[in-house]
């Protein structure tokens, strides 16, 4: 597996470009509204693009879609490649989809038509077990924020967890429960502060008093979605980093 990280960027932030990333040059995590640029800059082609997992409804996971299904509507139509996208999401994601093109390029643009035709969306719950990257089995677990929003983790064949995903978010008992099973390395929301005056996000302390003693030094922790980068003296614990590359598995 390899995970490639677009940016890191919470909504509020010191300009960092916004939270996403890439797993095997198929899988997009979030669609910030910079992602095309993130895209463009950290050279990953937008027709190796299979599917797009949105953790969430809001504006800094979303309002890049409509340019997305833009570049891919015009590819379509410029070199006949089709594009056709799986985009899974929280309850409301098809219409949100449908809602951002209309205001980004209004109803009469040939795009709508387009993303209907092209792209699949499917609407998650923790229940749900998507096929979101080939070879791997998928969990999703519902995490504490202002709207639904679902985290993941990914399984390689011989069940052991590669991957997760801990998006927006406080702590949760969701979260424990992932971690119990000790994943390679986790992307983690770290946008919290402990002085917020409304916490909203975890915090550094929460990673360190509240996940760290659950997985031990066998877990490697990504803080993402920040305000500004970090640096950090456990070899547990690293800031994610636009292009930065974390394999595993058989790429270690």
């Amino acid at each position: 597996m390899r995970i490639k990280i677009l940016g890191n960027g919470g909504a509020i932030n010191n300009g960092l470009p916004y939270n996403a990333f890439v797993i095997n040059q198929t899988l997009l995590c979030e669609t910030p509204p910079d992602i095309m640029p993130s895209l463009h800059r950290n050279g990953i082609e937008i027709s190796s693009i299979k599917t797009i997992y949105i953790s969430h409804l809001h504006g800094d996971h979303t309002f890049g879609l409509p340019f997305l299904m833009l570049s891919a509507f015009f590819r379509h139509l410029k070199r006949g490649e089709r594009l056709p996208y799986t985009i899974f999401g929280p309850e409301g994601l098809e219409k949100m989809a449908q809602d951002l093109v209309i205001s980004a390029f209004t109803a009469r643009h040939h795009c709508l038509k387009w993303m209907t035709e092209f792209c699949t969306f499917v609407e998650i719950d923790e229940s749900s077990r998507p096929d979101i990257l080939q070879g791997y089995q998928v969990s999703l677990f519902k995490l504490n924020h202002l709207v639904d929003t679902f985290g993941f983790s990914l399984s390689n064949k011989d069940g052991r967890v590669e991957f997760a995903y801990v998006a927006d978010t406080l702590w949760c008992e969701s979260i424990s429960a992932m971690l119990e099973s000790h994943p390679q390395v986790v992307l983690i929301d770290l946008n919290g502060k402990d002085d917020d005056a409304e916490r909203v996000h975890l915090s550094m302390s929460d990673l360190r008093q509240k996940a760290m003693p659950i997985t031990g030094e066998g877990t490697r922790y990504y803080g993402t979605h920040l305000v500004e980068e970090f640096t950090s003296t456990s070899p547990c614990i690293r800031c994610a980093k636009s292009g930065m590359v974390i394999s595993l598995g058989n790429e270690e």
